[in-house]
C-alpha cells in the first residue's frame, strides 16, 4: 500500500515537473515585448526664429526605461544628448502637451507659453499654427503622439511656403531612430535576449 502510495506521489510531482515546464515553455515561445519606446520629430518656430532647446535642462540623460515610467511624467516622453528635435516616448497615451510640459512650457490650441513669454493666437496678426505629418490641424495639445510623427508648430506672420519650408527642414530620422539603441540605460526597440525572454517567462523580469 505505501508503495502504491509513493508511486502516485512521485507521478504527481513529476506530472506537477512537466506541466510547469510546459508552461514556462510556452510562455517563452508566444513572449511579446510590450515595452513601449519609439521616436517622433519636431520643431518650434517663433518670429521666425526655431527654438534650439540649448539648456542642459530640456534633456533626460539618464532615463530608466522600466514599468516605472508611467509613474515618472519625464520618463514618459523626453529628448535625449542635446538632440533637439528628436522626442522618445516611452508609455501609451502621451500626448503632445505632456511632451511641453516636461519642458515648462505650456502648450494649448490657441496660446504657447515659453521660457520667453506667451504667444497667443491673433495677437498683432499672429497666428499659432500646427503642421502635423504635412496637414494642418487646429490643435494638438490633446492628441497623442504616435511613432513617426513628424510636427512643426509655428508662430508668426509666415506664407504657407515658408511653413511647408519649414517642416521639411525637420530631420524625418524617428524611423530610424526606432531601430536603434536609445541613449544611456534604455534598451530601444532592441528585441530581449534569450536569457531575458526565459527570466520573464518564468516571472523573474518586470
Amino acid at each position: 500500500m505505501k508503495m502504491i502510495n509513493r508511486s502516485i506521489a512521485i507521478a504527481l510531482a513529476a506530472g506537477f515537473l512537466l506541466g510547469a515546464i510546459w508552461l514556462v515553455a510556452l510562455r517563452y515561445v508566444t513572449y511579446k515585448n510590450d515595452a513601449v519606446h519609439y521616436h517622433a520629430n519636431f520643431a518650434l518656430y517663433i518670429n521666425g526664429q526655431r527654438e534650439e532647446f540649448k539648456s542642459f535642462t530640456y534633456y533626460e540623460e539618464v532615463a530608466a526605461c522600466t514599468s516605472d515610467a508611467v509613474d515618472n511624467p519625464k520618463v514618459r516622453v523626453h529628448m535625449h544628448d542635446q538632440n533637439n528635435h528628436l522626442i522618445h516616448v516611452h508609455a501609451s497615451g502621451v500626448t503632445w502637451g505632456h511632451f511641453f510640459a516636461n519642458l515648462g512650457f505650456t502648450l494649448g490650441d490657441t496660446v504657447l507659453k515659453t521660457d520667453n513669454g506667451i504667444f497667443a493666437d491673433g495677437t498683432d496678426g499672429n497666428k499659432l499654427e500646427f503642421l502635423l505629418n504635412g496637414q494642418k490641424v487646429n490643435g494638438i495639445a490633446n492628441k497623442i503622439i504616435t511613432s513617426e510623427d513628424t510636427l512643426l508648430i509655428n508662430y508668426g506672420k509666415d506664407s504657407e511656403d515658408t511653413l511647408k519650408q519649414r517642416y521639411d527642414g525637420i530631420p524625418h530620422d524617428a524611423g530610424v531612430a526606432n531601430t536603434k539603441q536609445d541613449p544611456s540605460t534604455c534598451s530601444g526597440s532592441e528585441d530581449p535576449t534569450s536569457l531575458e525572454r526565459l527570466k520573464k517567462s518564468i516571472g523573474l523580469g518586470h
